[in-house]
């Protein structure tokens, strides 16, 4: 996964949290400004999760592509003739 689709992934998800969370309190009966309030809250929380859950996840799966297989026994019969 890129930087930039990781960037992207959050930011989606903190709107898809801001939209809920603002309109769910606008619905409840809160005030526009704690509502907006709140989904700003959701936003900068959720977005910042996914970010270090998706970042954390591209760093693991990356140390797996570049050769995470330590077997110290791997080609040892390789300059043998036959």
């Amino acid at each position: 996964m890129s930087r930039t689709s990781i960037k992207k992934f959050s930011v989606l998800a903190g709107l898809f949290a801001f939209t809920l969370l603002f309109f769910g309190s606008w619905i409840n009966e809160a005030r526009i400004v704690s509502a907006f309030i709140r989904g700003l809250e959701g936003f900068c929380v959720f977005g910042f999760v996914t970010w270090l859950v998706l970042k954390g996840w591209a760093v693991m799966t990356s140390e797996e592509r570049l050769g995470g297989d330590n077997d110290k026994d791997k080609g040892i019969n390789l300059d043998q003739t036959a």
